[in-house]
């Protein structure tokens, strides 16, 4: 399932299904900075209550305002191709089945899988608020509500939703 980015600024209305995705263009470079100051703008009109997620990559933020619970959102720029050691960070902390679905990929499709993965490990951790962890010491995780963003070209997004 692919879920729709509002564009801020611009009128932000909560979905029936009260989640709301929001994504904004910021300055690219590492610095995020200016990109906290944009997305707490855009949040200050629609948090009330419930669970937020933020995430950033240079030029673009998204964030996830759930007003039923916990959620969890992350992002990831594709620049560059796959990272060389993709199989080893795979392996230490997305876990065999992940390196598995990445390694059958095509070449060409090779990093979009490994950051469709990425993406979903890092928004699922968030949502049951926890770390980075190794996979080994990792808990495990229901997968809740998960759907992946419709972004602009270059980045790819994943926002998790808690079920209980």
């Amino acid at each position: 399932m692919t879920l729709a980015v509002q564009h801020w600024p611009g009128p932000l209305l909560m979905p029936a299904s009260g989640l709301l995705l929001i994504g904004l263009r910021t300055p690219q470079g590492e610095d995020r900075t200016q990109a906290r100051l944009l997305v707490r703008q855009a949040l200050g009109s629609v948090v009330t209550s419930g669970g937020v997620s933020i995430s950033h990559a240079s030029g673009f933020t998204v964030a996830a305002v759930h007003r039923h619970g916990q959620v969890g959102i992350d992002l990831m720029r594709l620049e560059g191709g796959l990272i060389p050691d993709w199989e080893i960070v795979a392996r230490e902390y997305l876990g065999p089945a992940a390196v598995a679905r990445i390694a059958a990929c095509t070449d060409d499709r090779r990093a979009r899988c490994f950051a469709q993965a990425w993406t979903q490990r890092e928004a699922q951790l968030k949502c049951h608020g926890c770390g980075l962890v190794e996979w080994a010491g990792a808990p495990v995780l229901d997968d809740g509500g998960c759907a992946t963003l419709a972004l602009p070209q270059g980045y790819v997004g994943t926002v998790v939703v808690a079920t209980a």
